[in-house]
């Protein structure tokens, strides 16, 4: 069974300074999924990775649609993806710093972990289970303590990576600019 990818990207904002903002939940929607801003574009999974492929459709109420929305929108939203984007490269900045700086600790706290697992081993007035279990117990410490932020070290970045790919990928769909029908709720 092949699932077609989809084709285009549809966006119903309440009005055109909607299009940018993030929308709170609204029960009273008769499609509560709908999209109602490119703000929401990159909680969709499965639409992400094909965004450079689609066409962003953008479907206002009539009273906003003028002959110069389409290109007010486009240079609107060239700007928003712009400083996601710079947004996301700071981000990148402060989790590295933080990334680090959380590595540094650990491996302190690793290495004394393992120096006070050897001095264990080597303290002959305790009976050697107890050497045995204290060592083993001071080294799965260590670890312990390292795998967070090796973990984030290794694969931290990549949420921030996926967000700054996909408003590049928003800033180089092809845009339209329609009035949404009549009575075309959402």
């Amino acid at each position: 069974m092949s699932h077609s990818k989809p084709t285009e990207l549809t966006v119903h904002p309440r009005d055109v300074r909607g299009l940018f903002a993030e929308p709170q939940f609204d029960p009273f929607l008769d499609n509560p999924d709908a999209l109602l801003s490119v703000a929401q574009v990159p909680l969709l999974a499965d639409v992400t990775p094909h965004l450079g492929e689609m066409k962003l459709r953008i479907l206002l109420p009539s009273e906003d649609v003028t002959p110069q929305t389409k290109t007010a929108i486009e240079r609107a939203l060239t700007r928003f993806c712009s400083r996601k984007i710079r947004e996301a490269r700071v981000q990148l900045i402060a989790w590295r710093r933080s990334a680090i700086s959380a590595m540094v600790y650990s491996l302190i706290f690793f290495a004394i972990s393992l120096a006070l697992s050897a001095a264990v081993l080597r303290a002959s007035f305790i009976p050697e289970t107890l050497r045995t279990l204290a060592s083993e117990s001071l080294i799965i410490a260590g670890w312990v303590i390292m795998w967070q932020p090796m973990d984030t070290l290794l694969q931290g970045w990549l949420p921030i990576r996926a967000e700054e790919r996909t408003f590049r990928a928003i800033a180089s769909m092809r845009t339209t600019v329609e009035a949404a029908p009549e009575g075309g709720r959402v």
